[in-house]
């Protein structure tokens, strides 16, 4: 089953926070470091899970997200 799921990485300083899909406990894509915002990239997160997005559509997503999408 894919599933997307929110990846934390820390440094001494921060913490920054990206998405990964799995298909049961393998990672097939991860985009790291999307923001600083654990809350945004969480209902990031939800809203793929809740959506179904197909792997091919996650970096389109991503994109848009990045540039002009707001949650």
């Amino acid at each position: 089953m894919l599933e997307y799921i929110t990846i934390q990485y820390q440094s001494e300083t921060t913490a920054e926070y990206g998405i990964a899909l799995c298909d049961g406990g393998n990672v097939l894509e991860y985009i790291p470091r999307l923001s600083d915002s654990r809350a945004a990239i969480a209902k990031l997160t939800e809203l793929l899970n809740e959506e179904q997005v197909e792997p091919c559509q996650f970096e389109d997503i991503i994109e848009d997200y990045l540039t002009d999408f707001s949650l």
